[in-house]
């Protein structure tokens, strides 16, 4: 009974001390690709970003700094690059700045990867819509790679 005691205290201990089922119980999903947000329009917004994909669908998450503290942005995946801009494909989350001028957005995307051959990148817009014509411009642009 002794052992059987013992036994069960080191699985208990093991549980407590966070032990897992599998070697990636506990690991976070690695980006496909991961590209740099350059600003845009003399704002200073820069960044990182990455492309998480999935079977029939795709994230694109984005993380900003040096934006106005609680401004909010309209944000797209385009066709094109930021030096040769396209149409928007995509829609993504608005991005909204916190209180140090930093934001994070993450958004599914409901299709599969398949960039074409003029390329996607994601371009964070001045305003929290296109309702004037000065929210337009962009704040910060990141090519995506053709992964």
């Amino acid at each position: 009974m002794g052992r059987l005691s013992a036994v069960v205290v080191m699985l208990f201990a093991a549980i407590a001390c966070g032990g897992s089922s599998g070697p990636d119980a506990a690991a976070s999903p690695k980006p496909a690709a991961t590209f740099t947000m350059g600003s845009m329009s003399a704002s200073g917004v820069t960044g990182a970003g990455q492309v998480y994909k999935g079977a029939a669908s795709f994230t694109v998450a984005i993380q900003l700094k040096g934006m106005v503290p609680g401004s909010s942005h309209v944000s797209h995946v385009h066709i094109g690059s930021c030096s040769k801009p396209g149409n928007v494909a995509y829609a993504l989350l608005q991005v909204i700045a916190d209180s140090s001028g930093n934001a994070t957005a993450t958004t599914v995307v409901g299709e599969y990867y398949s960039m074409p051959a003029t390329g996607w990148y994601v371009n964070v817009h001045t305003g929290p819509d296109f309702s004037e014509p000065e929210y337009a411009p962009s704040v910060s642009c990141g090519d995506l790679p053709s992964t």
